[in-house]
């Protein structure tokens, strides 16, 4: 499965070399590409009974149409990077240089998946979707959907002019959180902030290292809460940011979780579209846990 339009259309050429270089192996493929989004997840649900394994071919938002297929089942997802930002498939350090190479690491590895933990989110309305990197709920969230739409600048730069974006509109959001770790409540507090992610793998942005300490083995997620800042002091802790050392400013909380209850407070400035892997997900409130081992993946390299 391979999205055409990753990385500024530059995605469906390196669908067509991958799904080249499988049949070229012997592969018997399944082509489950579509014209959209849900199209394309729409197929591969259809499909999902008769498949070995799922490859996908892109970034991180089809990394994350991939997951919806094959968390919590028996199906291995196959990582082909050719997005902007690729932020998972680096933090599981799946081979990007050569699409041949990739596919090749990824049939090599068929017998033996690596588990890793995985993310689950579930609305008021009943609806659930799995995320395998980062979710947001704040000024992330809000910048993340300005950078869904824009077409260039790609990688992390696009995360830069995102930000710069959405600065002039910022106002700190009013949100309630109540977070805890095997049954024990770690965090539970109604207040004003400027960014609140849930984090599996660590990276969102294009490379930028939300929470450093992450691991997708450990069977917890990291709580990322920054205060309420003015828009002078996001300018200020951005640079901080990009290298992952704003986790130690005293205005920055990270706290390991296992289930993690995030809504708007009443009366208050409402939060943005909440957003798992840089795709949207519908607005708070969302419950968000943690599946230890829910994903089985394919072709990466051993730590």
């Amino acid at each position: 499965m391979a999205n055409p339009a990753a990385n500024s259309g530059r995605g469906g050429g390196a669908g067509t070399r991958a799904l080249r270089a499988l049949q070229d192996r012997g592969v018997d493929v399944l082509d489950l590409s579509g014209p959209s989004w849900s199209r394309a997840l729409s197929n591969a649900l259809d499909a999902r009974t008769q498949l070995d394994a799922l490859v996908v071919v892109g970034g991180d938002g089809t990394v994350h149409l991939g997951v919806q297929v094959c968390a919590n089942t028996d199906v291995p997802l196959g990582i082909v990077p050719a997005g902007s930002g690729n932020d998972f498939a680096s933090v599981m350090r799946a081979p990007a240089a050569d699409v041949s190479d990739t596919v090749d690491s990824i049939l090599a590895s068929l017998q033996e998946p690596t588990p890793v933990d995985v993310g689950q989110t579930r609305r008021n309305d009943g609806h659930t979707r799995w995320f395998a990197g980062v979710l947001s709920a704040g000024i992330d969230a809000a910048i993340a959907e300005r950078g869904r739409r824009m077409r260039f600048p790609r990688g992390s730069l696009k995360y830069k002019a995102a930000v710069v974006g959405e600065l002039p509109v910022f106002r700190p959001y009013d949100i309630d959180i109540h977070a805890s770790l095997d049954g024990h409540t770690v965090y539970a507090h109604s207040q004003s902030c400027t960014l609140v992610a849930i984090s599996n793998s660590g990276l969102l942005g294009g490379g930028i290292p939300i929470s450093p300490k992450s691991s997708v083995t450990d069977g917890a997620l990291e709580l990322v809460i920054a205060d309420a800042l003015t828009r002078r002091e996001i300018v200020g802790i951005f640079p901080a940011l990009l290298r992952g050392a704003h986790i130690d400013d005293p205005r920055v909380q990270v706290i390991s979780a296992d289930q993690v209850t995030i809504a708007p407070s009443r009366g208050g400035t409402l939060p943005p579209v909440a957003s798992a892997d840089g795709e949207p997900i519908g607005h708070l409130p969302v419950d968000v846990r943690v599946l230890p081992g829910g994903l089985r993946l394919l072709g990466l390299q051993r730590h």
